[in-house]
């Protein structure tokens, strides 16, 4: 096999899409010391990747070297696989990049005359001749996947790429607030955080002022073990884990039973089916965790995975729970065993055969079916309301219970789907002005995700420009939404996501439309709201379902409940 085509197959296990050389290249920076990183992106990063940080830098006779495979590695025994403490360890970053890649590398010591560049492409090297050079290191990547087609044919949009990238500078922001980043992408600024050391004021950077205000500080410790970081307040919550930043001894991971910990620590805090925001680092001795167990050094393993859990959740449990307020059940506080937290639901065996549909407008489930649950739902007679949440309803069959805020959901999604898809039955955007514009201060990815998602927003009835380098303007939005709730759901309508098509992006922005649309579970409902809901429902077609999977009637039919009270017909 050429080398160049060994070379190529090897980087592709490292260098994915764009946001994985950044990724290497940033930890490379953090790695060399670096207090202060900025990085350029062109064309979704397929163009161009520049970093220039203020690290150690790099002699000019090693400069050529640091492009051979491992020889940048740090570890010097195989002891020293039991306790890395860098970022990078394996020394395959650089030359996996510039297998896939044309790349410019310039650094300078700190102390030193001048620097030294070279140039690389296909793992061949020219250079180092000597240039004028700040102290520090610049590496820049173009043509990315240029000898890789097949490669390249799968990267997504410009984009897609540019927020995934962003994404890896908005985690590595988060994860080291002590270092001051700095974002350009397609010549505009992106990102900025202060590099002040304050994960508060990190937070605000990435995520917005309006998303990072109100942050519950988490200091806790026990035993060699501590979690220190940021958790966002119980509410409403938000749709995705996009906001739910894991690290262990400072590095990025993906950790399904440390999440777990986490969001089971917010267990009936949060709505279900909602997610909390969290910054997170878990610190340990080094020997207490594997990082070499994935090619992307995301995944990390244990030595006792419990008590990782139990840290983890404990941390966040003491957090929520001296938050008060009085009155608030925080539950039980958890032991030595992990809790893993259910979010399933178990069907009654009235429903038992009216699965969830992914669409709510599937032509194959009608609502005008005898059989289906909401059949003749407008003639249904109401009886009450009970507790704020329950409406109580008299059909032809038995007894209703309807969630209030999940048939109003249904409805509300199914409308949204409607305008989205161009169905909606005035064929006119269902969109109201605002007297006063919303201007609302966001972060970077949500600016990103703003240019991603602005013609979905249009069609579902949203008026959303940029109005600054960190604010969005809102002048628009569509009839029936609560404008006490709009600062809530354009900042979820505007949060990262890693949909891979069209439809699963409409499917989330019109649940989520709906959710903060809809009755509230806890809200007193007016007859004639109730009225216009079940005429509403009779109309709706699709299942029994809200957009998140959850059931919004229960019925209860006489033959069961002559057989509950010991009857018979």
């Amino acid at each position: 096999m050429p080398p160049e085509v060994a070379n190529a197959i090897a980087a592709g296990e490292v260098i994915d899409r764009p946001a994985s050389v950044v990724k290497e290249l940033i930890e490379n920076s953090l790695d060399a010391g670096a207090r202060a990183i900025s990085v350029e992106i062109e064309g979704g990063g397929s163009r161009l990747i520049r970093v220039v940080d203020d690290g150690r830098g790099i002699a000019p006779g090693a400069l050529a070297l640091a492009f051979q495979r491992h020889a940048t590695s740090k570890l010097r025994e195989i002891a020293d696989l039991s306790r890395v403490a860098t970022f990078g360890f394996r020394g395959e970053a650089l030359a996996s990049i510039a297998a896939v890649a044309k790349v410019v590398a310039i650094s300078r010591q700190p102390g030193a005359r001048a620097g030294a560049q070279v140039t690389v492409a296909a793992n061949l090297v020219e250079g180092p001749i000597p240039t004028g050079a700040a102290p520090g290191t610049v590496i820049e990547v173009r043509e990315l996947f240029h000898n890789t087609p097949a490669r390249l044919a799968f990267l997504r949009s410009e984009r897609s790429e540019s927020s995934a990238c962003l994404r890896v500078l908005a985690d590595a922001a988060l994860g080291r607030p002590d270092v001051r980043y700095d974002a350009r992408v397609g010549g505009r600024r992106a990102l900025s955080s202060p590099g002040a050391g304050d994960l508060a004021l990190a937070a605000r950077a990435v995520l917005g002022r309006s998303a990072g205000t109100n942050l519950l500080p988490v200091d806790w410790s026990e035993g060699g073990l501590s979690v220190t970081g940021i958790l966002g307040p119980p509410g409403p919550g938000w749709a995705t884990r996009a906001n739910l930043l894991l690290m262990v001894n400072g590095r990025r991971v993906h950790q399904r039973a440390l999440v777990a910990a986490i969001e089971g620590a917010y267990q009936g805090l949060l709505e279900v089916g909602r997610h909390p925001l969290a910054v997170l680092d878990v610190r340990c001795d080094l020997r207490e965790v594997d990082v070499n167990v994935h090619p992307t050094k995301r995944e990390v393993r244990f030595r006792d995975e419990a008590r990782a859990f139990e840290a983890v959740q404990r941390a966040c449990w003491g957090t929520l729970h001296q938050l008060g307020p009085a009155g608030m059940d925080l539950g039980a506080q958890p032991g030595g065993d992990p809790v893993w937290v259910r979010s399933d639901w178990s069907r009654s065996d009235v429903l038992s055969g009216w699965e969830h549909q992914g669409d709510l407008l599937a032509d194959e489930v009608a609502i005008g079916e005898p059989d289906h649950p909401l059949a003749g739902a407008a003639d249904w007679r109401y009886l009450g309301q009970a507790h704020n949440r329950y409406l109580v309803v008299e059909t032809e069959r038995g007894i209703g219970l309807l969630d209030q805020h999940a048939a109003h959901e249904k409805v509300v999604y199914a409308r949204v789907v409607a305008s989205l898809g161009g169905r909606s039955e005035s064929g006119a955007r269902p969109s109201q002005g605002l007297l006063t514009p919303l201007l609302l201060e966001v972060g970077p990815l949500a600016i990103a995700g703003l240019a991603e998602r602005g013609e979905l927003l249009a069609r579902a009835g949203f008026e959303v420009e940029q109005f600054g380098e960190a604010t969005v303007r809102c002048s628009a939005v569509p009839i029936g939404t609560v404008l006490s709730r709009l600062s809530d759901l354009l900042l979820e309508l505007l949060a990262p996501a890693n949909d891979l098509t069209d439809a699963a992006r409409a499917h989330r922005m019109a649940a989520a439309i709906a959710c903060h649309t809809a009755i509230r579970f806890g809200d007193p409902v007016s007859r004639d709201e109730v009225a216009r809901l079940l005429q509403d429902l009779a109309r709706t077609p699709g299942g029994v379902t809200c957009p998140h999977g959850r059931p919004s009637i229960l019925l209860l039919s006489e033959t069961q409940l002559l057989g509950a009270f010991r009857r018979h017909a």
